[in-house]
């Protein structure tokens, strides 16, 4: 054994193991560090450890055999054991030892002091560029083309890659609402960068030339203006040539930003989702008409997905467009009956999952539909689902800012507000420029009583978007709920002039109302066609101020689908009903409206149900059920008083109106006091009808103390009146509009 030891060291076969064990942890050491880098695997690194392990094991069987020699490597049974130089090679082997040990050393000081062995469990270490400029904006796509017509195509193609960008967890990618704010934008990358958060854009121009189509993209990146990557596709016009240009360009976008895709994700970049390229462009046209989001383009859009539909049957996305369509037709401009807009979205969502169980936006509709549908039973089954199918979205496509939305809408509902208002920002942080965010998260924050904050991003909403209507009308509503009815006046104006929609100025009746300028409050429902879903409102109004209030039931009653009716539809109904004095039909359509209140022995009572349980409980009392309203009365001051009594969510003079009904005379003045003392100024906005006109304070009416605050309202009331008669007669609305930016 000793000989053998003897040979072993004669041959340098120990000190080539122990200079090749040094060799190989520097190998490893380096390796575990620089492949996770490039993107490798861990069984990719485990075959790099065997491929050293076995190399170690070959150079000790050639150490063995060979010896240096000065003529060369000779097999060592050739070599005279005299003429052996192995001793002089062992003192060069022991100082390459040395001198590998001193680097070992130093790369054992990179990895682990500096910190760059754990750099792969960080995720700003795996990306090209910082952390902050792994997100993509994809400007609007140029159309090269003479043909007008093509520029529905180009943005048929840039909404599309679009999508297939934002299914790529590792990018953040602004949604399309906001870079289309940028369509023949004067702004330079950089501001554009800024604005939109991004680190990286994407510009590109398509072209259709006969049967063939050029698409040209360049990633640039938008601190320093250099370009990361370009690249000209020149194909042969078909969906399929389409499809695969943007499944490329996403993906050298994803390389060239170093972000990893996932098996799934790449699968679902290689899609082809239709052959049919009249298919293609009718879906394409249709969602740009959703976006819009007025009733007349979703009417067109829902005609262009089922003419995409007929064209090609196997085509997914066109089902989720149409489930779209029909639901915001109902839930933005109630002109559709619920039970059309659920049969047709429920019945195209299937069937979209059906073809793609991996389509986002169809779990995105999904979560809506069972929303809305809460809305008309409240159905607690129903919600869970609607967030079952959100999260479902969201895990597809991280970049969903309508998922992001409707979830948040969700959460408001369920009165989580905090959750809301953290997906409200998750949505601004993929579609900065959103409109609908501007539009519902300031109401989150009116519903903690942080009417200043959300005063503030109203007016941001419309700083940033000053053409957008919806803006305007918000800001007016909760000025009003704020008791400011002057300026919500000269807001509610400027939304009137830019919108297109006859009920555009609808927001400027409670105000008129207020003031008692009834032909005003007429005047804006006076573009309403007898077409328009909302027609019958405005001739229940007319009735309803002249005090025909039976007439004003009627006219609603008669114009509505009985099979079935719309919630407002109902509510209006059982409220002319109560002030017609016709308790026992305020009573059927009350109960129609809300169902829980008959059916559910342990009611559960809310934010959302408050309104019309009191409403209910006030029928009860005037039909000779005192003993049934009672209970009901608690239960509702108890939510009421966990409510923000001011502001566009706040519930006004609830509190007294039910303590009025109890006959807590005393609680009810007291009350009204500290609504008055933090801004109250009237009940048009919370409950429909002047202060002058509540039935649920006539215990009150006679009160001294009652009459005196009613004097005090009337006053102020009259002073903002004032303000606005000065107003119209100027023409000047600038100092009634300063006094919000002065907050």
């Amino acid at each position: 054994m000793s000989s053998f030891l003897s040979e072993l060291k004669r041959r340098n076969v120990l000190r080539v193991a122990a200079a090749y064990a040094v060799v190989a942890w520097i190998i490893i050491e380096a390796g575990s560090v620089l492949l996770p880098t490039f993107g490798a695997s861990e069984s990719t690194f485990q075959t790099y450890v065997i491929v050293v392990l076995i190399g170690f094991l070959i150079s000790l069987v050639l150490a063995w055999v060979f010896e240096v020699t000065p003529e060369g490597v000779k097999l060592e049974k050739n070599v005279d054991r005299a003429e052996s130089i192995t001793p002089r090679t062992g003192r060069k082997f022991d100082w390459a030892i040395i001198g590998l040990l001193v680097i070992a050393l130093g790369v054992s000081v990179t990895l682990n002091v500096t910190g760059m062995r754990d750099a792969d469990e960080e995720p700003a270490a795996t990306p090209l560029v910082e952390e902050e400029r792994v997100s993509i904006a994809v400007l609007p796509f140029a159309s090269r083309s003479t043909d007008p017509e093509n520029q529905l195509f180009a943005d048929g193609i840039h909404d599309d890659l679009l999508t297939r960008l934002a299914n790529i967890g590792a990018l953040r990618v602004i949604s399309r609402t906001s870079v289309m704010e940028y369509r023949q934008t004067t702004k330079n990358l950089r501001q554009i960068g800024e604005e939109l958060g991004v680190g990286t854009v994407l510009e590109g121009s398509v072209q259709r030339i006969g049967d063939n189509v050029r698409i040209q993209a360049q990633l640039i990146d938008a601190e320093s203006d250099q370009h990361i990557w370009a690249n000209t596709y020149d194909r042969e016009l078909s969906t399929v040539n389409i499809f695969e240009i943007q499944s490329e360009i996403s993906a050298e976008i994803a390389r060239a930003l170093r972000a990893t895709l996932t098996n799934e994700e790449q699968l679902r970049l290689a899609k082809i989702p239709t052959d049919s390229l009249a298919a293609y462009n009718l879906y394409t046209q249709g969602r740009d008409n959703l976006y819009q989001r007025r009733l007349e383009t979703m009417r067109k859009a829902r005609e262009q997905f089922e003419e995409a539909i007929a064209l090609d049957p196997d085509y997914a996305e066109p089902y989720a467009g149409l489930a779209d369509s029909v639901l915001l037709m109902l839930n933005n401009h109630q002109a559709i009956s619920p039970e059309e807009a659920f049969t047709v979205a429920r019945t195209s969502l299937e069937k979209a999952l059906e073809l793609d169980p991996d389509l986002s936006d169809a779990y995105a509709s999904l979560g809506l539909l069972k929303h809305q549908m809460w809305q008309q039973n409240r159905d607690s089954a129903e919600l869970e689902e609607a967030e079952e199918h959100l999260r479902k979205a969201l895990e597809l496509n991280p970049n969903s800012a309508t998922a992001y939305m409707w979830f948040a809408s969700l959460r408001g509902t369920q009165r989580r507000i905090d959750e809301a208002i953290e997906l409200y920002t998750d949505s601004l942080a993929v579609d900065p420029l959103g409109k609908i965010p501007y539009a519902n998260l300031p109401g989150m924050y009116a519903l903690r009583g942080q009417n200043e904050e959300a005063l503030d991003l109203y007016v941001k909403a419309v700083n940033i978007h000053p053409d957008w209507p919806t803006g305007y009308q918000n800001l007016s509503n909760h000025l009003q709920g704020l008791g400011r009815f002057d300026e919500a006046v000269a807001w509610g104006l400027v939304g009137a002039e830019l919108s297109e929609d006859p009920l555009g100025g609808a927001q400027l009746a409670a105000p008129y109302l207020e003031f008692g300028e009834f032909d005003k409050l007429l005047g804006t429902y006076s573009g309403v066609t007898p077409d328009h879903p909302w027609y019958s409102f405005g001739a229940s109004f007319e009735k309803a101020i002249q005090l025909d209030f039976k007439g004003a039931a009627e006219v609603i009653e008669n114009a509505m689908n009985p099979d079935s009716p719309r919630l407002l539809e109902l509510n209006l109904i059982a409220g002319f009903s109560m002030f017609a004095g016709d308790f026992d039909k305020a009573r059927r359509f009350a109960e129609r409206s809300n169902p829980e209140f008959v059916a559910d022995a342990d009611l559960e009572i809310d934010a959302d149900n408050v309104t019309n349980l009191v409403f209910y409980a006030y029928i009860l009392q005037n039909l000779g059920e005192g003993q049934g309203a009672g209970p009901l009365l608690d239960k509702a001051l108890a939510v009421v008083r966990t409510l923000p009594r001011q502001g566009i969510s706040g519930q006004g003079i609830r509190d007294v109106q039910i303590l009025a009904l109890q006959g807590k005379t005393y609680d009810a003045l007291a009350a009204f006091r500290e609504a008055i003392d933090e801004g109250f100024r009237g009940t048009v906005l919370s409950n429909g009808w002047p202060l002058e006109l509540d039935p649920y304070l006539v215990s009150l009416r006679d009160e001294p103390a009652f009459q005196a605050m009613v004097a005090e309202i009337d006053a102020a009331v009259e002073e903002m009146h004032q303000r606005v008669i000065e107003a119209e007669e100027t023409g000047n609305w600038d100092a009634l509009r300063a006094l919000v930016e002065t907050i």
